[in-house]
Order: C-alpha cells, then sequence, then structure tokens
C-alpha cells in the first residue's frame, strides 16, 4: 500500500510540474504569426547569404529602443523573432501605405501591404514606387521585408554596420500614401477615477465565496473540541476580515492605471493595426481604437472631428467628445455586482441547513436572548415565597423541598426512566397533602387465589395443615399432591373471576375436577357447602398444569391493576408547581431499583409499585439550574424547566450558535433579497444607457439644425 501511494505521489507531482511548465511556456511564448492573405505560391526557400542578413539585421535591430506610444512601452510581441516559417520567401507586387502620428520623436509611422502591417528597414522609404515588388518572410509579430525593388537586405547590412537614428523626411514622395489629418496632441496623462475603477475592478465572486466558507467553519468549530474552536473561529474571523477588506477598499492612486488624454481626428481607415485586429477599425493617427461594445451606435459622431480621447495604455477608451464617458455611466447608472450576493445567499443557506440539522438550537436562543435582557439569581425552598417570586426565563433558580415525583402520560423512547413508573426528572411541588399509596381489591382477590392455591400444591410449605402429619407423609410418599380444601379453591376463583369470560380455562379444570356440569352448578355445590370435606388428589403433572392456569390467570390481574395504578398517580392536585430538568437528572436522592417496573413478574410489579409509591410520593428534592421555559397548564401548575448552569466555555458555546443563526439568515435574507433587485436593474443598466445616449446625441443634432436654419 505505501509503495502504490509513494508511486501515486510521484506521478502527481510530476503531473503538476508538467502542467506549471506547460503554462509558463504558453505564457511567455510570442504570438503566433500574422497570417498574409495577399500572399500566394510559389514561393522560395531563404539562401544561406540572406539568412545571415537578416539574422544580422534583426539582432541589431533589437539593440535599438523601440517605438512606443507617449508614456507607453512598447509592447513585447512588436520584437522581431525568426521561426521555421521564416524559411520561405514570398515575392509581392503591392503599394504601401504608410500612417504616422505627428511627434518629435522618430521612427513615428508605420508600413502597411493592404491591411497588414510590415517591417520596413530604415533608409528604403526613399525607394517606394507607386507599385512595389517585394519580398518578405514570416515572423512571430510581423512580416519583415527583406528585398523592395531591388534593394536586398544583404546589401544593407553589408553596407550598414548599425542602423543609423532617422528623422522623418522632409520631401514627400508621391508613392506614399499619406493620411489626411494624423496629427495627435498628448494632453496630459492622468489616473483613472473612482467609477472608472470600478468597471475594471472584479466582482467579488472569489470574495463571496471566501466568506461562504468561513461560515461553513463557524459551523465545524461548534461541533469539535475547545481547543480546535478557538483556532476555526481565529481562521474564519481572518478569511471574513481580508475578504472585506479586498471587497470595500480603494487601491492606492499608485495602483490606479493610467490615462492618456489625447485629442485627434478619429478616422475608419478599413485597417487592423497589430495590438487589435478584432475588435475596432477606428484610429487616431496610429493607434487603434477599441470602444465599449455599446458605444457602436455612437461613435460614429465624432469621426473626422477634432475630438478629445482617454484612453487606457490598451487603447480602450473611457470618454471621447462631450457624451461618450464610462465615468458618467458608472456615476448615472451605478455597476450591479449580483453574482457576489447569489454567492453569499447561496452559502448562507446551505451553512443554515447544516446548523439546523446538526446542532439543537432551542438553548442556545432562549439563554441568548435571556442574556442579552438581563437575568437573576433566585434561591426558594418554600412553595409560598417561590409563588411571590418574579420568574423569567434565563434566571437562576434554586429549589429544596418535599415533592412528588411525576407520572408521565406518555414515556419517551429515547430516554430511560430510573424509577418507572415515577420521572424524578419533573416533580410537583405544592402545599397540598400527598397522594396516598395505591389500593386494590382485586390485586387483593388474586393474592388471595394465589395464596390457598400454593398452600395446597406446596403442602410443604403450609405451617398448618388440615391433614394429620401420617396421612400427609404417606400421599407425598406415594407421589401425588392432594387439595384438601378444593371449595376455597372454587370460591377464591369465583370471586376473582366473576365475569363470564374470565378465567375461562381455569373454570373449566376446576369444573372437570370437581366433576360437575358446569361452573355455575360447582359454584353453587360450594356455596352450600356440599364441597366442604372434599379432597382431590392429583399426578404431579396435572398439580403443576394448575398452578400454571392459576398463575396465568392472576397475572392478568396484577399487569393490568399495576398499571392502572400507575395512571392514577397522575393526578396530581392542582396548583402548585412542576420543578422539570429539561436534561433528564433526577431531583431526587432515592437509591434506584436494580431492575425495571415492567421488566419483574406480576405479583412482584405490584409490590415493587407500592415499595416506590411510599418512597417517591413525598420525597425530598433539590433542583437548581437556568430557567428555560416557564408555562401554566390548565389545573393552574406552573411548569418551570430548569437547564443546569451551562460553564463558560458553554455560554460562549451558546451566544455563537445564537450569533452565527442570526448572521446567517440576516445574511441570506438581505444578500437574495439583494441579488434579485440587482439582477433586474442589471437587465435594465444597458437600456437606460443607450437611451441617455439616444437623448444627448438627438438632443445635440437638433440643436446643430436648428442654428444651420437661423442661417
Amino acid at each position: 500500500m505505501s509503495t502504490i501511494i509513494t508511486l501515486l505521489a510521484v506521478v502527481l507531482t510530476c503531473s503538476i510540474l508538467a502542467g506549471i511548465g506547460f503554462w509558463y511556456a504558453m505564457r511567455h511564448r510570442p504570438p503566433l504569426a500574422k497570417p498574409l492573405p495577399f500572399i500566394s505560391p510559389p514561393c522560395r526557400k531563404l539562401s544561406d547569404e540572406e539568412r545571415i542578413a537578416v539574422e544580422k539585421y534583426v539582432a541589431t535591430l533589437e539593440k535599438q529602443p523601440r517605438d512606443a506610444l507617449p508614456g507607453e512601452k512598447r509592447p513585447s510581441n512588436g520584437k522581431i523573432a525568426l521561426t521555421a516559417q521564416s524559411n520561405n520567401v514570398y515575392p509581392v507586387t503591392r503599394a504601401i501605405t504608410r500612417y504616422g502620428l505627428s511627434t518629435d520623436d522618430p521612427h513615428k509611422w508605420r508600413y502597411y501591404l493592404d491591411e497588414v502591417e510590415v517591417h520596413l528597414p530604415p533608409l528604403w522609404e526613399q525607394y517606394i514606387a507607386d507599385e512595389n515588388y517585394v519580398e518578405l518572410i514570416r515572423t512571430q509579430s510581423i512580416p519583415l521585408v527583406i528585398s523592395l525593388n531591388g534593394h536586398s537586405l544583404i546589401d544593407y547590412a553589408l553596407n550598414q554596420s548599425a542602423l543609423p537614428t532617422l528623422m522623418r523626411p522632409m520631401s514627400t514622395n508621391a508613392s506614399i500614401r499619406k493620411a489626411e489629418s494624423e496629427n495627435v496632441e498628448l494632453l496630459q496623462v492622468r489616473k483613472e477615477t473612482p467609477e472608472e475603477y470600478r468597471l475594471s475592478r472584479p466582482d467579488g465572486t472569489r470574495e463571496a465565496v471566501t466568506i461562504s466558507l468561513a461560515f461553513l467553519l463557524f459551523f465545524v468549530s461548534l461541533l469539535l473540541p475547545t481547543s480546535l474552536m478557538i483556532w476555526l473561529l481565529l481562521a474564519g474571523c481572518a478569511m471574513i476580515g481580508v475578504s472585506l477588506w479586498l471587497l470595500y477598499r480603494f487601491p492606492a492612486e499608485s495602483s490606479l492605471r493610467d490615462i492618456h488624454c489625447l485629442r485627434g481626428a478619429p478616422k475608419r481607415w478599413g485597417l487592423f493595426g497589430e495590438s487589435n485586429q478584432e475588435q475596432s477599425n477606428i484610429t487616431l493617427g496610429i493607434i487603434d481604437l477599441t470602444y465599449p461594445p455599446h458605444w457602436q451606435p455612437y461613435v460614429a459622431h465624432d469621426l473626422g472631428q477634432v475630438t478629445d480621447v482617454e484612453i487606457y495604455l490598451n487603447r480602450q477608451v473611457v470618454r471621447q467628445g462631450r457624451f461618450l464617458s464610462l465615468q458618467d455611466e458608472v456615476k448615472n447608472f451605478p455597476i450591479q455586482r449580483w453574482r457576489k450576493n447569489v454567492v453569499l445567499a447561496c452559502g448562507s443557506l446551505l451553512v443554515l441547513t447544516l446548523l439546523v440539522t446538526w446542532v439543537p438550537l432551542s438553548m442556545p436562543i432562549k439563554l441568548s436572548l435571556a442574556w442579552a435582557k438581563g437575568t437573576d439569581s433566585l434561591q426558594v425552598s418554600s412553595v409560598d415565597k417561590l409563588n411571590g417570586v418574579a420568574l423569567n426565563i434565563g434566571d437562576s433558580l434554586k429549589v429544596s423541598g418535599t415533592g412528588m415525583c411525576s407520572v408521565p402520560d406518555n414515556y419517551q423512547s429515547n430516554r430511560s426512566y430510573a424509577y418507572m413508573p415515577f420521572d424524578c426528572s419533573a416533580v410537583y411541588w405544592n402545599n397540598a397533602t400527598p397522594l396516598p399509596q395505591p389500593q386494590s381489591d382485586i390485586i387483593d382477590k388474586a393474592a388471595a387465589l394465589l395464596d390457598t392455591t400454593t398452600r395446597q400444591l406446596h403442602p410443604e410449605t403450609n405451617t398448618d395443615p388440615k391433614l394429620n402429619p401420617q396421612l400427609a407423609s404417606a400421599i407425598q410418599k406415594s407421589g401425588m399432591i392432594l387439595l384438601d380444601d378444593f371449595s376455597d379453591l372454587v370460591l377464591k376463583t369465583q370471586d376473582l373471576c366473576s365475569q363470564q369470560q374470565d378465567c375461562v380455562r381455569l373454570k373449566n379444570a376446576l369444573v372437570n375436577l370437581g366433576n360437575a356440569k358446569d361452573w355455575e352448578a360447582l359454584v353453587r355445590r360450594a356455596d352450600s357447602g356440599q364441597l366442604n370435606g372434599m379432597n382431590v388428589l392429583l399426578r404431579p403433572v396435572s398439580a403443576e398444569a394448575l398452578e400454571n392456569l392459576v398463575n396465568t390467570a392472576t397475572s392478568t390481574f396484577f399487569f393490568r391493576e399495576t398499571r392502572r395504578a400507575s395512571e392514577n398517580l397522575n393526578s396530581p392536585p392542582p396548583g402548585g408547581f412542576l420543578i422539570v430538568s429539561d436534561e433528564g437528572r433526577q431531583l431526587v436522592n432515592q437509591p434506584q431499583p436494580g431492575v425495571s417496573l415492567f421488566d419483574l413478574d406480576a405479583p412482584s410489579q405490584w409490590n415493587e409499585l407500592q415499595r416506590l409509591s411510599a418512597m417517591l410520593l413525598h420525597t425530598p428534592f433539590s433542583a437548581n439550574g437556568i430557567i428555560t421555559s416557564i408555562t401554566t397548564d390548565a389545573n393552574g401548575t406552573r411548569h418551570i424547566a430548569l437547564h443546569n448552569e451551562p460553564d463558560a466555555m458553554a455560554q460562549w458555546r451558546y451566544l455563537g450558535t445564537a450569533l452565527l443563526l442570526l448572521v446567517l439568515v440576516t445574511c441570506g435574507i438581505i444578500n437574495g433579497l439583494l441579488a434579485l433587485r440587482r439582477m433586474h436593474l442589471n437587465r435594465q443598466r444597458m437600456t437606460d444607457i443607450q437611451h441617455y445616449y439616444d437623448k444627448c446625441f438627438n438632443h445635440n443634432l437638433g440643436s446643430i439644425q436648428s442654428v444651420r436654419s437661423l442661417f
């Protein structure tokens, strides 16, 4: 087993390392070469001499400073790197188009073949014609021109030891297609505003998940020992603190992104720059602008006009002209981050379900509410004094006196009762006369029948035999058993089993032994004295069968009367108090029986019930604890439930449980409502923004037309 675990650990480690290596390689690999839509076979291979010249040129080029926007670093994908595809040379005959940003810095123009930007070596601009024969190769970032109108990079490398510092040519070659109004002015560089920052900050889902895990840690801490509980509480509090800080913190000014404020004329060129070829075809000078998707219907209003444009370093536009502004959108139509509310609501509901299922909540809630209101400590030893005291849930109460253990209506299957049928975890306390011990004539009759049967069937235990000792000894030696008072047996049976349906089998057996027609005839003979002096001789088997019939018949009456007497004990006098331990703690200090009442045989049950009644119907008791419930029943008896006073750690557990329950319910309800509201507002937000822009631009156009009509 240890070998398998070791192998699995090695495989898992290797997989993780391989994944990290692949991620690092993909993250830092150069971008793929751009497609060249205008080329078509055939193509030729790059010669060795050309390869040397290209490698020398690329090495020299990397030593030179890269072009960048004002205040912006040139992206890494602008570097030229040769690949396996660089071995193919593609000949093309095309016009070359140049676009530039007018500044005092050199190298501020770019060259395009159709819609693809290419790298043209310096000093070759003078050789550009209307139609140009160009040979180029692919690189990782941008195609490289290695030949222009008969001028090869081999000659360039031989004649130029290093790239010269070039200035923009003063003369203009007619074959170069220049863009109109290319001037772009950099006004300032500012930091993004809080509203603009809110657009790019995370939506808080990660922090919401962390807070939900902290709630789960709080729940688990309630089930663990104290030593682990404290550490889990600290970990959960730290997680919530960090998450809330991340949710509501505002970054320092140095952490905010730079925004370049430019002024120029945006134009739709139909060309795509190297940084982003799919988002937008609107440029400001040589800068490809990226607009929010919902701005697309409105950006055309500023095309060809000198406009203030504010962009991030990644060319994302945040403000343009008078109306288009992400900052104004956030101010007028706040962002609705609803995912974190959904996560918090679901997490709170999950932990709340676990809390309700696993942890008893009634006691923590009661005690926490009582402690919040304030509690008193009371000690009483008389019913009258307790009647005169104002009791409240959460008060500490100590009671001592003499009362009666209760007999419950229904016994709980998950509890054991030490003094069955009494429950001494609940004691009636009042000034009324104690209940008498249970009595029953039926029990007396059953005991008389059982006694006479035992006396006659077991003569060796009889101390006053009616037969002379010699005859009794002779009968005993013969192995027979003599019923010397058959009439008494019949009469006691009739006295106990007076109903026709009672003791049917016993009556039939006695009819057979008395050789009578039926039971009524046998009883009449016994009442008339005809059976006096009649002796019945039985074999041992018959005697045993008769004894079993008598035991069975009397047991039914013993069981029935014992249960009836137990039920009658559940009739305490009205008024007074019922002191209850809600933990099932015994409130009396009496010896507990070794065997439960109803586990004894029938005659012993009655005797045990009388013994317990004599002991528990009027017994000293003592109870103390915290009041958890105060109710009054129909008899006017006040029920006071006491819970053993918890120690300091248990009190903190109760408070923590109640607090966690309150936090979970509050968090679930609030975040559920916020999630529904924000989801609705989020669906309406884009519509409201579009209506806002429609109103702004339509009003602006209407104002312009009104002014023109005046002239």
